[in-house]
Parts: C-alpha cells; sequence; structure tokens
C-alpha cells in the first residue's frame, strides 16, 4: 500500500520507541489503529455514496431511456421474442390459408375405402371433339 519494506518499518519502529517511550508505545500504537479504523470507515462511507449517486444517475437515465414517449410493453416483448415477426404470422386467422378439403367425415368408412381403391378419372365435360 505504502510500498514500506522491512528495514523502513524497523527504523520507524525505533524511532518510535525513541521518542515515545517503550511505557506509552502500546498505547500510542492502540490511538492510531483507531483513527485508522476511522479514516477508513470514512473512506468507505465517502466510496458507497459516491456509488450510490451514480446508480442513481444510471437509474434516471434507464428511466429516461425506457419513459419514451411511444413506449409500448407489448411491442418491446413482442421484439424481444420474435424479431422478425415470422412466429406470430403462423398463427394468424387468415380465411384465404383454409385448407380447401374441409369435409366433414362420414361414419361410413367402407364408402370411403372403396372410393379411394378407384383409379381417378375425368369427370369433366364429355362433349370434346375427337379428331378422326
Amino acid at each position: 500500500m505504502f510500498d514500506i519494506g522491512w528495514s523502513e518499518m524497523v527504523f520507524v519502529a525505533i524511532i518510535a520507541v525513541l521518542v515515545i517511550g517503550p511505557k506509552d508505545l502500546p498505547r500510542a500504537i492502540a490511538t492510531v489503529g483507531k483513527y485508522v479504523r476511522k479514516i477508513r470507515g470514512m473512506a468507505r462511507e465517502f466510496q458507497s455514496g459516491i456509488d450510490d449517486i451514480a446508480r442513481d444517475a444510471e437509474l434516471d437515465d434507464l428511466k429516461k431511456t425506457v419513459q419514451g414517449d411511444d413506449f409500448n410493453i407489448k411491442k418491446q416483448v413482442e421484439d424481444a421474442v420474435d424479431p422478425t415477426g415470422d412466429f406470430g404470422s403462423m398463427f394468424k386467422d387468415d380465411e384465404t390459408k383454409k385448407p380447401a378439403d374441409d369435409k366433414p367425415v362420414s361414419s361410413d368408412t367402407t364408402a370411403d375405402a372403396s372410393e379411394s381403391s378407384k383409379p381417378a378419372t375425368d369427370t369433366g365435360s364429355t362433349d370434346t371433339k375427337v379428331p378422326s
């Protein structure tokens, strides 16, 4: 932190013993420790205050982005889930997309089976002329 080596710490300890004295040195170290804890607590509180201010500023920016004039939550969700719109178009009820053979199923399955075994014939007009 302060980039102090062991030799410098020994030198500071020798000066502290000479200046303060061996009798009052433990009390002086405890007092210095108490002040260091207070300074660290104040720095931590200051840092958390700065973080709160930054978080509030980010939230305000986010709130402005979200609360636009044309904000539509349904549209936002649809764009997030299906951005191309292909999935939603598959389920639209369009009358033109209904299959042509919506015949009701008859209860007589033997007639259906006999009809399906016959070859397909042309049921068109018989008024066609054949060249000779």
